[in-house]
């Protein structure tokens, strides 16, 4: 099965297909935002994937939301992070990390002195944030209505993802994932509903995607192009319309990427996309490199588009939350999975984190309980 053969995203070489999905589990010290001892065992418990990429990660202090995400913008967190890597390296793994900005999508409430959430454009994401911090007589606070970042300001926001990308070499992360996806901050910039900017940030395709290949560029120059991997979300409308010119603007910025030759390409479709809306065909064929594929996929599902070349590696989340030895349970015939629990997926502490049974210690408690009735059953009543 080529779920099992060795693959090569970037410079790494990698000894099977199944990567590790970027997961914000809200395990980080409420005030700091660094990972500590839970994190540590989470991703090294997970090490047998052919790469982890880490959760999604903030670049900076002007840029937070929900409480316990964390961060790589101070010494205190690098350190923290290189823990964290030295640990999945420990156990032969390989770790890329997510980068974001949420745009818009921030919770002013958390931002330094309650300031606005900074965008390409003046309009509001739909929806509410994720994490109220308090009831309000109308229910969970609505997206605000960000600020418009200024043509000067956006080389200072340049600035903060290159800071980001040293912090995340100095921490011993493989390689980073700009994530230009699921309505943040870079994809913001890519869509035209959420851009409508008039100068050269706006506006035509080669405006929306000047901000996304410029900090492709910048992470390139730190870590080499064969270590910077990208994650795009063509279908993602939650908190908009999405761009309406999905079928132009993203087989194109597939092509520019490509033309950097970096590690992969990370893109969500589900496998349940209607055919009329699929579009990951197309970029896979404009990147023409390492493609990973994500989306509610099943070990067969994901066998079946990596054996017909849909794709060169397959992520998984909800399924990796649950069970650490993901690899190990799909070499088996017939893979026995635990049942992801949402209740405990941001509710903090090791319940629902780290306590997830591998195959080994399920079958070893299913031994012991076993002997333990047998033996009641031989006592003489």
């Amino acid at each position: 099965m080529g779920l099992f053969e060795p693959g090569r995203p970037g410079r790494l070489t990698v000894p099977n297909r199944i990567v590790m999905a970027p997961l914000g589990r809200a395990r980080n010290d409420a005030e700091t935002r660094e990972p500590g001892d839970l994190s540590i065992e989470y991703y090294a418990q997970r090490a047998s994937a052919g790469l982890i990429i880490a959760e999604a990660t903030h670049i900076s202090a002007g840029t937070v939301s929900r409480a316990g995400t964390g961060a790589i913008h101070t010494a205190g967190q690098v350190a923290a992070w290189r823990r964290v890597t030295d640990a999945v390296h420990a156990k032969g793994g390989r770790i890329f990390q997510q980068l974001f900005h949420l745009g818009r999508k921030a919770d002013p409430d958390r931002l330094p002195g309650g300031q606005l959430p900074v965008a390409p454009s003046a309009i509001a994401a739909t929806g509410t944030l994720p994490t109220p911090t308090g009831p309000t007589p109308t229910g969970p606070k609505p997206f605000p209505v960000p600020r418009p970042l200024r043509l000067g300001e956006i080389a200072g926001l340049r600035d903060e993802f290159e800071l980001a990308f040293t912090n995340a070499l100095a921490a011993g992360f493989d390689g980073v994932e700009l994530h230009a996806a699921n309505g943040f901050l870079i994809e913001q910039f890519v869509r035209d509903d959420a851009n409508q900017r008039g100068d050269g940030y706006g506006g035509t395709l080669a405006n929306r995607v000047r901000l996304l290949l410029q900090l492709v560029d910048s992470a390139i120059a730190i870590f080499g192009s064969d270590s910077v991997g990208i994650r795009l979300s063509p279908h993602f409308t939650v908190d908009g319309p999405g761009s309406s010119d999905v079928h132009v603007i993203y087989p194109y910025l597939a092509a520019l990427l490509g033309q950097r030759n970096i590690a992969y390409l990370h893109v969500i479709e589900p496998d349940a996309t209607p055919a009329d809306r699929k579009i990951a065909a197309r970029l896979k064929e404009a990147f023409g490199g390492p493609f990973i594929l994500a989306g509610e996929f099943d070990r067969d599902s994901a066998a079946r588009a990596i054996d017909e070349g849909r794709a060169d590696f397959v992520a998984f989340g909800r399924l990796y939350i649950a069970n650490p030895d993901l690899v190990e349970r799909f070499a088996l015939p017939e893979p026995v999975l635990n049942p992801p629990d949402e209740a405990t997926w941001y509710s903090g502490g090791a319940h629902g984190y780290t306590d997830y049974p591998t195959l080994a210690q399920a079958q070893a408690r299913a031994q012991a309980q076993a002997r333990v009735g047998a033996q009641a059953l031989a006592e003489p009543a």
